[in-house]
Parts: C-alpha cells; sequence; structure tokens
C-alpha cells in the first residue's frame, strides 16, 4: 500500500466550486494523498452527498469559523508529513504541479512552505508590465505541458521570497511548531503576511515557484452577497485590528523582515540565499 504523505485541508464557506477542485486534484496528483474539507456552508442535501463522494474526510461546522481557524483545526487532523492548505476556487490542470512543488523544497531546504504559481497571475505584487493572465484557462486544459513548459521557460525556474497562501504546501510538523495560522485574522485580511512574517523570523523561507503551476480564479473562494452566499453565521466577530492598523509599526513584523511590498524579489533558483 503506498503511504499516505500529504493531507489537502480545503475551508469552504460557499458550494459551487470545492466538487470541482476535488475532481480536478483527483486526476492530477498522485494518489497518496487525503483531503479534508471544512464544511462552513448551510446545510443542502444534494451537495452534502456530492461532497461526500469526492472527500475523503468533511468537518461539518455548526459556524463559519473563518479561514485560519477552519484550516488550524483541519492541519490538526491531518496524519501527514506534508499538509495543503488549498482555496477552493482551483483547478488543477497538469500532473508536474505536485512535484514541481517537491523540487521547489528539495533545492531550498529551508522552506517551510511553497506555493505554486497561477497563469492568470502568477507570483504575488511582481510589479512587471503584464504580469497577469499569461494563459487562459482553456489553453491550459487543452495543452497543459505546453502552457507548463512555456511559464517555466518564460520566468526560468524563478521563485519567490514571500507568497499567498491560496494554496500553500508546508512541512506540517514545522508548520504547527510555529503556531499556524493566527485566527485573530479576519479572512483575507492579513494572515498570510502575519506567516510570513513569523516564518523567517524563525529562520524559515516561504516560497512561490514557477516550477508548480495550478490555475487560481483569485478572490471567488471567498463569501459574496452575489447569490452564491452560503455561508453560515460567523461565530464570533473577528479581531479585525490587526488588519486594519497596518503593519511594521504595531510589531506585527520583525524588524529585519523586508519580503513584502517592494521586497518580493525574484530570485536565481540556483543561488543560496540565507534567512533573513
Amino acid at each position: 500500500m503506498t503511504e499516505v504523505i500529504n493531507t489537502f485541508v480545503f475551508p469552504i464557506v460557499r458550494q459551487d466550486y470545492i466538487l470541482t477542485a476535488l475532481h480536478t486534484l483527483r486526476q492530477f496528483t498522485p494518489a497518496n494523498y487525503r483531503t479534508i474539507v471544512v464544511n462552513q456552508t448551510q446545510y443542502d442535501t444534494d451537495f452534502e452527498r456530492d461532497l461526500w463522494d469526492e472527500a475523503d474526510y468533511v468537518i461539518r461546522t455548526h459556524h463559519n469559523l473563518g479561514f485560519s481557524q477552519a484550516t488550524n483545526l483541519g492541519t490538526r487532523l491531518a496524519p501527514t508529513p506534508w499538509v495543503t492548505v488549498c482555496n477552493d476556487d482551483v483547478l488543477f490542470f497538469n500532473a508536474q504541479w505536485w512535484p514541481g512543488i517537491m523540487e521547489t523544497f528539495e533545492r531550498f531546504p529551508t522552506a517551510l512552505g511553497v506555493c505554486p504559481m497561477s497563469p492568470k497571475e502568477p507570483g504575488w505584487g511582481w510589479g512587471e508590465e503584464g504580469y497577469r493572465m499569461h494563459a487562459e484557462l482553456d489553453e491550459c486544459q487543452a495543452d497543459p505541458a505546453g502552457v507548463v513548459d512555456r511559464l517555466k521557460t518564460k520566468w526560468n525556474g524563478a521563485v519567490i521570497d514571500g507568497f499567498p497562501t491560496w494554496l500553500a504546501v508546508f512541512k506540517r510538523e514545522e508548520w504547527m511548531e510555529m503556531g499556524m495560522f493566527d485566527e485573530r485574522f479576519s479572512p483575507g485580511g492579513g494572515e498570510d503576511y502575519d506567516v510570513l512574517a513569523r516564518a523567517y523570523q524563525a529562520g524559515y523561507r516561504m516560497l512561490a515557484s514557477s516550477y508548480s503551476w495550478v490555475w487560481h480564479w483569485w478572490g471567488q473562494s471567498k463569501d459574496e452577497p452575489d447569490g452564491l452566499n452560503q455561508a453560515l453565521p460567523m461565530a464570533r466577530d473577528p479581531w479585525n485590528k490587526l488588519s486594519t492598523k497596518g503593519f511594521g509599526d504595531q510589531g506585527l513584523w520583525h524588524p529585519d523582515i523586508d519580503v513584502w511590498g517592494k521586497g518580493c524579489t525574484r530570485i536565481d533558483p540556483n543561488v543560496w540565499r540565507a534567512p533573513l
């Protein structure tokens, strides 16, 4: 029997993306993984049945716990050396995305987490003209190998120090020791900035890698007031002060950390750079 090495944790607050994400994950990922879906949506019999058919484990919450708390809950239940935190608005389209993640970890031993890039919007704030939309979804699906080869050549095997957390693969033991996500942050309100800062302060690196490509719709995994609003009521009012006061002068960043904003820099993967 193949050893299970990775657990995908999907916290969801809407029902219109997760089944496609799970279906394409199964198509393009090695079989040695499990999936945990933290379902924070209103009860729907048909959806529940379909979700149980696609996922290995489903946790139904009685309230919307928020991204950080829901993700941490799934991580604690993951019995594997790797854990992947994944938004539901992703679509896997090539079989090289997972080997590309593992290759990046091998090249950078101090990496705690690695995120793939998306053809829709590679990297995070590259600041380069035309960095968005380097391939359409239908092109990715029609010729996945060709698209990935072209994008890897374009970016020349680059990685970025710093990443968003729409699909983040972590070394689980180290990730848990660091405390995972700070549950005081509201969803998308700075939990990724905070994780990045704490990881670098602890001597790790967090990398977005052009060795791995996964489609991401960007921003569609949130609860939206457009008729697709399916989320349960919030369990509590998240403490938003960490999100609204800004960073740096409030002590959220270690003073030596400058990896966001102007510090998001493309680096040569063959050149060793010590942690900040």
